[in-house]
C-alpha cells in the first residue's frame, strides 16, 4: 500500500487533475497525469464497479496498481499527480505484469 502522503485524499484534487491533466494509455489502465510546483508525489486510483461488481476483485486491483507505483516513486518526478483509471483487462493479470506496466508508463 502506498503511504497517505503519496495518496490522492479528497475529490477537489481528482477533478483538478480529470480536468486540467494529461492521459497516459496502456492496455490495461489509463493514467491521468498532472504536473505541480510542490514535491509531492501523490496518486489515486478509480475502479468502477462496471470492472467488477465484487470488492474483493477491485481491492485486489488496488493494491496491484499500489504497489506498482510504489516500485516506481523514485523515478517519478517531484510534483507528479496521477489518478489510474482501471481498463477490464486488468482483470486477468498477475501482479507482476501490472507492476511491470506500471513501470513501462512511468518511463515514458
Amino acid at each position: 500500500m502506498l503511504k497517505k502522503i503519496n495518496r490522492i485524499g479528497n475529490k477537489k484534487d481528482f477533478l483538478e487533475i480529470k480536468n486540467k491533466g494529461k492521459m497516459i494509455y496502456s492496455p490495461i489502465f489509463g493514467l491521468l497525469t498532472l504536473k505541480k510546483e510542490d514535491k509531492e508525489k501523490k496518486f489515486g486510483f478509480i475502479i468502477s464497479k462496471k470492472i467488477s461488481k465484487r470488492a474483493v476483485d477491485r481491492n485486489k486491483i488496488k493494491r496491484y496498481l499500489s504497489e506498482g507505483v510504489r516500485k516506481s516513486l523514485e523515478n517519478i518526478e517531484e510534483g507528479t499527480r496521477g489518478v489510474f483509471l482501471v481498463k477490464r483487462e486488468i482483470l486477468n493479470k498477475k501482479l507482476e505484469e501490472v507492476v511491470v506496466e506500471v513501470e513501462k508508463v512511468f518511463k515514458k
